[in-house]
């Protein structure tokens, strides 16, 4: 069956699902924030690579609507192949007063993943919207992707990687473009380690990071797949969506093997220097050549300044806890949540589920997955989760802020 068959039939079954979940109040699919606190340390010492730059994050707000009194309905979220699919039907808001009804939205994963959990009720007098997911659509005459809601844009480059070379909120993008350089520009995906892995370890192979990759619009989902490298004996896909009544962009990557071996998946995104990198700290941080202030259970790197380089290569490298990181640029938060991952499922010896790299003009913003086995022809599938918002202007944007902490961890909850 293809993949975009497989979403169809995935997205009539959710839609049953819900018709039938419209009597009762469910309850609501809660992220991944929890995990064990753990984590491997150590300063990576990434030879070869020169220095870079660093990135601006902005966000969006979410919508709302519906008719009057009438309840919010849940729609699906479907991942892609090897993705877990996560329900965000739920809460209403807007409308007249009136009964609500309970929102429906049991989503349905793609091949290899879990059923996701209903969505949440809608309130009682309330009328809204469950999710909504956002078709994206192909720029004319470009290899460009882009998903549009409200203020906010991402823009994917199938001829490049599939990277992501814009996310923006009302203009202001978070990306650094290839104005930056050829090669450290955008958002991509790796294997991880790097180090004695690839070969050679510096340019990244071509196949995952720059060369061009197939893409399909599946219903709401821009579905990309990369050629296979030859040497490291992967080959990538990836499965982005946006839902723009809860603001999240959730982007399904699958490491496709074709020998035997043990990976990590890793994102790293090309962020503007000069913002604010937080994080919940787990068992261990080992700084490199960042300066990082520790309170509150956080690790902070203040990049105002801009002053942190690496002549070596080296970057922070940390346990996280509870799933999340935070970048906070010009008002706006640019926030990543994932699973948080112990420190026996991350990759030893210099590498780390949270790093951040200072290059010339824009920083990397780092997070890896779980550690792997996977078998010849095997897959390894992992999700993260970005979201863009603006920062109350009752937020006290600066190291050690209770308040922006705070506000972060709303922006985590929310489904």
């Amino acid at each position: 069956m293809t993949v975009a068959r497989q979403l169809i039939d995935e997205h009539r079954l959710a839609a049953m699902a819900g018709a039938c979940l419209l009597s009762f109040a469910c309850s609501s699919n809660a992220p991944a924030t929890g995990g064990a606190v753990a984590g491997a340390a150590g300063m990576l010492s990434e030879g070869g690579r020169g220095p870079g730059a660093a990135g601006a994050p902005t966000g969006g707000a979410p919508t709302s609507g519906g008719a009057p009194g009438g309840g919010g309905s849940g729609a699906t979220a479907a991942a892609g192949v090897g993705g877990a699919g996560a329900g965000f039907g739920g809460a209403a808001t807007g409308g007249s007063a009136g009964a609500g009804a309970a929102g429906g939205g049991a989503s349905v994963a793609g091949s290899g993943g879990a059923t996701g959990s209903a969505g949440g009720a809608a309130a009682a007098g309330a009328a809204g919207a469950g999710a909504a997911p956002v078709v994206p659509v192909q720029t004319s005459g470009t290899s460009l992707y882009r998903f549009s809601f409200a203020d906010t844009i991402l823009e994917v480059d199938a001829q490049t990687g599939g990277r992501v070379s814009k996310f923006s909120l009302s203009g202001v993008d978070m990306m650094m473009t290839k104005a930056a350089d050829a090669t450290t520009w955008g958002s991509v995906f790796w294997t991880s380690p790097r180090l004695k892995t690839w070969s050679p370890e510096w340019p990244p192979p071509a196949a995952i990071d720059n060369a061009p990759y197939t893409a399909a619009i599946a219903g709401a989902h821009l579905m990309l797949t990369g050629m296979a490298d030859a040497t490291l004996g992967v080959a990538m896909a990836k499965d982005y969506s946006a839902d723009s009544a809860s603001g999240w962009i959730t982007i399904n990557y699958t490491i496709n093997v074709s020998k035997a071996q043990k990976a990590a998946p890793w994102e790293v995104s090309r962020v503007p220097r000069g913002g604010i990198a937080f994080f919940p700290l787990g068992s261990s941080v080992t700084a490199g050549p960042l300066t990082v202030t520790q309170s509150g259970g956080m690790v902070w790197f203040d990049d105002g300044p801009k002053t942190a380089t690496s002549p070596d290569g080296s970057k922070l490298v940390a346990d996280g806890a509870n799933g999340w990181e935070a970048y906070v640029f010009g008002g706006n938060l640019f926030l990543k949540r994932f699973s948080d991952q112990p420190v026996s499922a991350q990759v030893p010896n210099g590498e780390g589920e949270i790093c951040l790299y200072p290059g010339a003009t824009w920083i990397e913003f780092e997070v890896q997955g779980p550690y792997t086995s996977v078998a010849a022809a095997g897959s390894l599938p992992w999700k993260v989760q970005w979201r863009l918002v603006k920062i109350p202007s009752s937020v006290t944007i600066a190291v050690g802020s209770p308040s922006l902490v705070s506000f972060v961890q709303q922006q985590v909850a929310i489904p």
